[in-house]
């Protein structure tokens, strides 16, 4: 993309006072939390990891996965490009994309439950909240 229309686009969302984020790697993580709709909610290692999944069917999913520790595990996934990325938001720092093993490893260590849910073992996870779906 030209540097131009980038630096435009950058001071515009600025200007607008539209948040967003940027991965390591320069990609941007869309403000998911008002664009894209929430699926479901999902409670793990005792109720004390909350994981929210959100989805914008037109382009991408995200789960957000808050922890007792205060760490937050986001995974987007691009649905038109077909990549992931795995970030990691820890209490009081900024965001870090991660590579999966990183990601795996860290979430390992603090929702372990979670962890192996993802990885297809038994854990304690359940649905708690299933969102009513409209078009998106």
């Amino acid at each position: 993309m030209n540097k131009k229309i980038v630096i435009f686009l950058s001071l515009l969302m600025f200007t607008l006072n539209i948040p967003f984020s940027v991965f390591a790697n320069g990609v941007a993580l869309p403000d998911y939390r008002t664009e894209a709709k929430k699926y479901n909610l999902r409670l793990c290692d005792a109720k004390t990891t909350k994981i929210t999944f959100y989805r914008n069917q037109a382009a991408y999913y995200v789960t957000e996965a808050e922890t007792k520790s205060g760490d937050v595990f986001l995974m987007f996934f691009d649905t038109a490009g077909g990549s992931a990325h795995f970030l990691l938001k820890s209490a009081g720092a900024k965001t870090v994309e991660l590579t999966r093993e990183e990601w795996y490893g860290k979430l390992q260590t603090v929702a372990p439950n979670y962890f192996r849910s993802i990885r297809g073992g038994p854990a304690d996870c359940f649905e708690a909240i299933r969102y009513p779906q409209n078009e998106n």
